[in-house]
């Protein structure tokens, strides 16, 4: 019996597959303007409505470090719920933010501390020089953008990310963004003598849709020697989120 000659409809299969396949545009290749880089960023940004996600989170700082399990519903501009789960799946504790109100519950010790969501009060919480935005943003992989004082001290390409940088009178300030996800990989911001006062970093870019998006997220403030850093196993994007928590009735109450 003759064998069948699969050779010419193998390569027609792939000739095929490969003009259908999408082909991302590198940095290199395709070299964009400051401008359009940052409107990709912040669309990209803008994109992420909802945010429901779990994995470890760890705070460290010199008084100790603290690593744990979590759950994640975030629902842009105003509302977070981060439930805390100890060794199998234990529920200890409960955090809910929103612009006017911040709620940390004690499972444990059946203790609520309630306060605004203010610097202060999260500082003495958590141990992190850290506002309501910004921990927004680290659950999004979101940074500041550059203010109307900065101006733009240096542009290069480095192995396909935009490395943008910035100065004003206080302090200079450099992202590097992704050249096809749109992500800020790295965010430095370092004050005149070039101290760094606070570094950023992302990675694990998980780029399906409907919005890329990175699964590992580090927040450090050297100079403190603190840092925040978010590594999700699961995240589902723009799904329907709840963010409410409702205290038991016979929990303490710690006013801040």
């Amino acid at each position: 019996m003759r064998g069948r000659n699969y050779g010419l409809p193998l390569i027609v299969l792939l000739m095929c597959l490969n003009g259908c396949a999408p082909s991302l545009k590198t940095a290199k290749e395709e070299p964009l303007a400051v401008e359009e880089i940052l409107r990709r960023v912040h669309e990209r940004n803008d994109a992420v409505r909802t945010l429901k996600g779990e994995g470890t989170i760890t705070v460290e700082a010199p008084e100790g470090s603290n690593s744990g399990f979590f759950t994640a519903s975030l629902k842009k501009p105003d509302s977070l719920l981060v439930e805390f789960k100890g060794p199998f799946g234990i529920h200890v504790g409960t955090l809910l933010l929103s612009r006017d109100r911040f709620v940390f519950f004690n499972r444990m010790q059946n203790r609520a501390v309630i306060g605004t969501p203010d610097g202060r009060t999260l500082q003495s919480m958590f141990r992190l020089r850290m506002d309501f935005d910004q921990i927004l943003n680290a659950f999004t992989g979101e940074f500041p953008e550059a203010s109307r004082g900065d101006t733009l001290s240096g542009f290069n390409i480095d192995d396909n990310e935009y490395v943008l940088r910035y100065r004003n009178a206080a302090r200079g300030t450099e992202y590097r963004i992704d050249g096809d996800a749109f992500v800020v990989r790295s965010y430095t911001v370092a004050d005149t003598p070039g101290e760094p006062t606070v570094t950023a970093t992302t990675d694990r870019v998980d780029d399906s849709p409907p919005v890329p998006m990175p699964r590992f997220l580090r927040v450090i403030f050297p100079r403190e020697r603190r840092s925040i850093t978010i590594a999700y196993d699961d995240i589902e994007i723009n799904k329907p989120v709840d963010c409410t928590f409702v205290l038991p009735a016979r929990a303490q109450i710690i006013q801040r």
